[in-house]
């Protein structure tokens, strides 16, 4: 049996587990941050390897089989066994080394990889970095599928089982065209915007998990509206060509489009409410915390991030929190 089948093997018990003591696959699921379809094809291949049903499914969840109910003891002993083994080893590590993913958007990719790159080379010899770069969206389901050992992700909502990590507080505003193109979408925009603005004006939104999508549909369930969305887009360009060529308003920050605010191509208006902010934060799966190598190297990334920080990358931002320590990892 291969080193890889027995990853998938540890997978299903692990799965199983997690089931079995929680009583829903949807709890599971979560727990364990996968999707349930994900969840329910390990049980399924893990029933075909014993040749037995394990759960008997009802209206209200699942309940164990007698043959679930046999295996359950030596499956929570297994998967015990190789975490305790897989923390054995790692604190017995001493030089890093080994693969280490870090998923970031788009703009902090392009500030922080070099700067990470360049030190991790220089310090960690024996650490390969794989910096996978994408949309927001893209860089949590990442780390929900467990590809990301470190994330730069923004308003992070995530379960227990990962380590969120603040880093900086920017203020978000209301993006929009210049004014002939302004006054064809609407008689009149505040100078200070309200979040009950949202109702009336023209909106070019991403889709959910994006953090400023979740963010603007909370604050205007909070105030009873309904934001007025004419078009979803996830793509930081199409929003901003949409914008730029007078097809409607987005939510962002400053900082990531200030060269189009300075150009005059786009024009931004600050929000009265303090809520109307995301927050940068460094996300690690608790899985990881004992890896050596992702420990170090998320130190490099905090370090060049605050570097960045100290000298205008955000402009408008601000540091929340003090700095992450190889004690705090673990």
């Amino acid at each position: 049996m291969g080193m890889g089948e027995s990853g998938v093997i540890f997978e299903d018990l692990r799965a199983f587990v997690a089931v079995a003591q929680l009583g829903s696959f949807a709890k599971a699921a979560a727990s364990l941050c996968v999707a349930q379809s994900a969840l329910s094809k390990r049980v399924q291949r893990l029933e075909h390897r014993v040749g037995a049903a394990l759960f008997e499914r009802r209206a209200r969840g699942v309940v164990l089989t007698e043959t679930g109910q046999g295996f359950l003891p030596r499956a929570q002993q297994v998967v015990q066994e190789v975490i305790d083994i897989e923390r054995h080893l790692s604190s017995h590590v001493q030089t890093p080394s080994g693969v280490v993913h870090i998923a970031m958007p788009q703009r902090s990719c392009g500030l922080l990889a070099p700067p990470l790159v360049r030190r991790c080379q220089a310090e960690l010899p024996l650490v390969t970095l794989h910096i996978h770069e994408g949309t927001p969206a893209n860089v949590h389901t990442w780390l929900l599928e467990g590809v990301a050992d470190i994330a730069l992700i923004f308003n992070p909502e995530l379960g227990p089982d990962f380590l969120v990590h603040p880093f900086l507080m920017e203020p978000l505003c209301l993006l929009g065209p210049r004014p002939p193109l302004r006054q064809q979408l609407v008689d009149a925009v505040p100078a200070v915007c309200t979040v009950a603005d949202l109702a009336r004006l023209p909106l070019i939104l991403p889709r959910r998990p994006n953090s400023v999508r979740v963010l603007v549909d909370r604050l205007c369930a909070g105030h009873g509206i309904r934001p007025n969305i004419v078009y979803e887009a996830d793509g930081t360009h199409t929003v901003r060509g949409m914008v730029e060529q007078g097809m409607g308003f987005t939510v962002f920050s400053l900082s990531a489009w200030s060269a189009a605010i300075q150009a005059g191509e786009i024009e931004a208006i600050p929000f009265s409410s303090p809520l109307m902010n995301w927050k940068l934060c460094i996300v690690r799966p608790r899985a990881t915390i004992g890896s050596v190598a992702a420990n170090r190297v998320s130190e490099i990334l905090e370090q060049e991030a605050d570097k960045l920080l100290r000298t205008g990358a955000w402009p408008s931002a601000k540091r929340i929190s003090e700095p992450l320590s190889s004690d705090q990892n673990s």
